[in-house]
């Protein structure tokens, strides 16, 4: 159960037409007390710290409470009344009777195998499903994610509008060591803001630290702006996601809807199709046909760090497709062995560490034999079999066309019908190497 503490002297007993009869908690935007309704049932009531004395400002968080009301209520709090016109402004949800994930993890300790995946899966969806209907959390935390008997509840999402809408210019809405990076920077905080939060929620869940850390606010801003997290015991899809989500760019960065597939998609006993790439109907799949600089190998700035908007799919890179498309030639070299078993589409992720780099790759066991890959996969090239000795298959790399995309040879080797490792070599530089798995996706 939240732990429920005795109401203060200056707690008002009545909101409205709810009765509040302890307190649930306090944060940067108000106090939360339990209260109880008309209904008899209890609920929560946060009363806002901050008053809207502005009428824009109060119309345009009113209609952010409206789409608040239409998020799903089966992984969020939902939204039940809200009063913004008096002096004392404040919200009533659902009342969720458990712990939050801090203080679950405070007492119980980190979540690790299917726990942690539970926690993963369930605040991917609430995120989900926050953003479809329009709305920024904008304090996504450990706090703000309660363990209800039922399930995972998602609770704050929209409120820090007020906040926004009322604070000092240059002040950033959020807790310190749950905020994005184009926040700190006074930038807007859009959804690839909450996906950045998400990927430390689950840091938190998966060691009980904080991802950044400091010894004052301000050492931990820099940290987030500069340093490198502590991803504590995470390993396999779920640290290559958080890794993805802590992208310093938000166009970099998947959004919630490719984050819940490639945890969706997962395989039992290994990773699946989604942790080398979104399926091709997935309908949150970004658009790979616009042009990206971001090529492997690429020696010039990084134009993610300038701001590039090609960024986004590099982000995507690990939860967007790759696929590898071999021609009839390659195709004649593998089924000469084994006809069928390894024709169709093969999808993967890339993993470029000399140049600190995700990104898809794509290859068909269909004519013309082609490869494409790179953060938009904007660069493509012509695949010829080269020799495939055994379980391994090596093939020519030529033809390559796209900015900064290089030839070189792909080494594939196979790991049963439906899964596979590459590595490509750039031609002419042994050292430049780039690799990932693959999994057949048709």
């Amino acid at each position: 159960m939240p732990d429920v503490s005795p109401l203060r002297p200056e707690d008002p007993h009545r909101l409205g037409n709810y009765r509040l009869d302890g307190r649930l908690g306090v944060g940067g935007q108000g106090v939360v007390f339990r209260g109880v309704g008309a209904s008899g049932g209890p609920v929560a009531v946060k009363l806002l710290h901050a008053r809207v004395d502005d009428a824009s400002a109060r119309r345009a968080f009113a209609r952010e409470i409206e789409a608040v009301r239409r998020v799903a209520p089966f992984c969020t709090a939902q939204v039940l009344d809200a009063d913004l016109d008096g002096d004392r402004p404040y919200i009533v949800s659902e009342y969720v009777d458990g712990p939050s994930l801090r203080e679950h993890v405070t007492t119980a300790g980190p979540r690790t195998g299917g726990d942690l995946d539970r926690v993963a899966v369930g605040t991917a969806t609430a995120l989900a499903a926050i953003h479809r209907a329009g709305v920024v959390h904008r304090d996504f935390k450990p706090g703000n994610v309660l363990l209800g008997s039922d399930g995972l509840r998602v609770v704050d999402f929209g409120i820090s509008r007020l906040a926004d809408a009322t604070a000092t210019t240059g002040n950033p809405v959020g807790t310190p060591a749950y905020i994005a990076p184009e926040q700190l920077e006074g930038r807007p905080a859009e959804p690839a803001a909450d996906v950045f939060c998400w990927a430390l929620t689950l840091v938190y869940a998966a060691s009980g630290r904080h991802a950044y850390t400091g010894d004052t606010y301000a050492a931990v801003m820099a940290r987030i702006l500069y340093g490198t997290p502590d991803l504590g015991p995470l390993t396999g899809l779920l640290k290559d996601l958080v890794v993805a989500c802590l992208a310093a760019e938000p166009a970099d960065r998947p959004d919630a809807g490719q984050v819940l597939s490639a945890l969706l998609d997962r395989s039992p006993g290994r990773p699946g199709p989604a942790a080398q790439g979104l399926p091709a109907q997935d309908p949150t799949a970004p658009d790979l046909t616009a042009p990206d600089l971001t090529a492997p190998g690429l020696t010039t700035p990084d134009p993610i760090v300038s701001g590039s908007t090609a960024g986004r799919a590099r982000v995507v890179a690990l939860v967007a497709s790759l696929a590898v498309l071999v021609a009839v030639g390659v195709a004649w070299v593998l089924t000469a062995r084994e006809p069928g078993r390894l024709d169709g589409t093969w999808t993967g992720v890339a993993r470029y560490p000399s140049a600190g780099r995700v990104f898809p790759v794509e290859i068909r066991l269909a004519a013309p034999a082609r490869m494409r890959w790179g953060a938009d996969l904007h660069c493509s090239g012509r695949l010829t079999p080269a020799s495939g000795p055994g379980d391994v298959l090596v093939l020519t790399l030529d033809q390559v066309k796209g900015d900064a995309c290089h030839p070189g040879s792909v080494s594939i080797t196979w790991r049963g019908e439906s899964a596979a490792d590459f590595e490509v070599t750039r031609a002419g530089e042994q050292d430049a190497r780039y690799s990932g798995s693959l999994t057949r996706t048709n």
